[in-house]
C-alpha cells in the first residue's frame, strides 16, 4: 500500500483526473459552496437575542428573590 501521495487532493486535482478519465459529466465536489441564507440567519440572532433577553430577566429575577430572602431572615 503507498502512502496515497499520488491520490488528488484538491478539488482541482479531482476535476482534472476526472477529465483524465473521461467521466467529466460525473464529478462533483464532496464540499461545495455553501448558499448564504440571510433571512435564516436574521431569524437565528433574533431567537438567540430573545433567549439572552429571557435569561438575563429571569437572572435578575432570582438575585432579587434571593436578596428578598435574604432581608426577611
Amino acid at each position: 500500500m503507498g502512502s496515497g501521495s499520488t491520490r488528488p487532493n484538491n478539488a482541482d486535482d479531482k476535476m482534472i483526473a476526472a477529465i483524465e478519465r473521461g467521466d467529466q459529466g460525473e464529478f462533483k465536489d464532496r464540499k461545495p459552496t455553501r448558499k448564504i441564507d440571510k433571512k435564516l440567519i436574521k431569524e437565528k440572532e433574533a431567537r438567540s437575542e430573545e433567549a439572552r433577553k429571557k435569561a438575563e430577566r429571569l437572572k435578575a429575577l432570582r438575585l432579587a428573590a434571593e436578596k428578598e430572602g435574604k432581608t426577611q431572615k
